[in-house]
């Protein structure tokens, strides 16, 4: 991942370099600095260092780069609000807007951004719980209540807090089955063991299955594997369970073919194309990305990974063009469902805007 590192080190330089010369002012250069340098230190005390200050270090970074998003693109629209000034004046003449200063821009800039990034802290404290409702002839059981949570990111940042969210819908639904759809850990889980206790002692009478995300390679595929089995969940790898009333099927995220660690299938109509046809068939798979093949080969489909898009409009306009559906509920034909999360912990910033976290309670009912 030396790689990866350094193309994103390359590209936050070039972002903290815009933002510096936008400001301008040697005051905010060592703060500037420190930002910049504050991933790699992040990543450095969630490995050495203690879990109190790994978390103080990884607030401060991720918050960081969630603020510069929101400045970057208010500093973009002044910029863009100057450009229009500009062209009046030289083709017209004329200057008919307001021209504010370029303190008072800069406050303003820092005031919103600083605003929306507290909003959208805010948002990820308050998941919604959907719930659903699928009929089918497959299953002899009058009813199995599942319970689908994704993308938790537990790490430096994400802990103890998103595990209660968990608990407290488990403990008012009280869900037959449960499962994660991928991305669970997001960091060094060597010292957290209490993380790893406390999903445990969540215990549906059917079982815990999961599935591995991208950020389960990312961070090293080995311990996470670990921690996912230590918090009580069957881990599915190109596997099929058979619980006699329904089949639980679960493929690899794709990035696992970055690392060389993907176990076969990973695709889910190998996985699929001989199992029993009279049986529920529950696919999990972290990314919502379908091989059509596999159409009538599975009842319901879970999947997270999207975010709901983290912002609103890269969820309502980019996501949706990527991936069979950015959230929700969606008709795949064929007989096939697919719901998608947008999960409850957050990959980058602890950020989310007008696209909150969510968990799903799905009924499955014989029809």
């Amino acid at each position: 991942m030396n790689w990866f590192i350094l193309t994103f080190l390359g590209i936050f330089f070039f972002i903290n370099l815009y933002v510096f010369l936008k400001i301008r002012r040697k005051i905010f250069a060592l703060l500037i600095l420190f930002g910049y340098l504050s991933p790699l230190l992040m990543r450095y005390a969630d490995a050495n260092l203690s879990p109190k200050i790994a978390y103080i270090i990884g607030l401060f970074a991720l918050f960081y780069m969630g603020f510069l998003v929101y400045l970057i693109l208010f500093f973009l629209l002044f910029d863009l609000y100057a450009l229009i000034i500009k062209f009046f004046h030289k083709v017209f003449d004329i200057n008919p807007l307001p021209k504010p200063s370029r303190n008072i821009t800069l406050a303003v800039a820092i005031t919103l951004s600083l605003s929306l990034s507290a909003y959208s802290y805010y948002e990820t404290l308050n998941p919604e719980v959907y719930y659903l409702r699928l009929y089918s002839e497959n299953l002899p059981l009058e009813r199995v209540r599942v319970m689908h949570i994704s993308d938790v990111h537990l790490g430096p940042v994400m802990g103890m807090d998103k595990i209660e969210l968990i608990r407290e819908v488990y403990e008012k639904y009280r869900p037959d089955i449960l499962v994660s759809t991928g991305d669970l850990v997001d960091g060094n889980m060597g010292r957290k063991d209490g993380l790893a206790v406390a999903l445990a002692d969540i215990k549906p009478p059917l079982g815990k299955f999961a599935v591995l995300g991208n950020h389960e390679f990312y961070r090293g595929i080995d311990q996470a594997f670990e921690f996912t089995k230590s918090a009580g969940f069957k881990v599915l790898r190109g596997e099929i369970i058979d619980l006699g009333f329904m089949l639980v099927a679960g493929v690899d995220d794709d990035y696992c073919r970055s690392f060389n660690a993907c176990v076969d299938p990973i695709n889910e109509h190998e996985l699929l194309k001989d199992a029993p046809k009279d049986k529920f068939i529950l696919l999990l798979k972290h990314k919502p990305r379908i091989d059509k093949r596999a159409l009538g080969l599975f009842d319901l489909m879970l999947s997270g990974h999207t975010h709901g898009g983290v912002y609103y409009p890269v969820g309502k306009f980019i996501i949706p063009r990527l991936y069979e559906a950015n959230a929700g509920w969606k008709d795949l034909g064929h007989g096939s469902y697919l719901f998608v999360s947008k999960g409850i912990g957050t990959g980058g910033p602890p950020m989310r805007l007008l696209a909150p976290p969510d968990m799903a309670i799905i009924d499955l009912v014989k029809k």
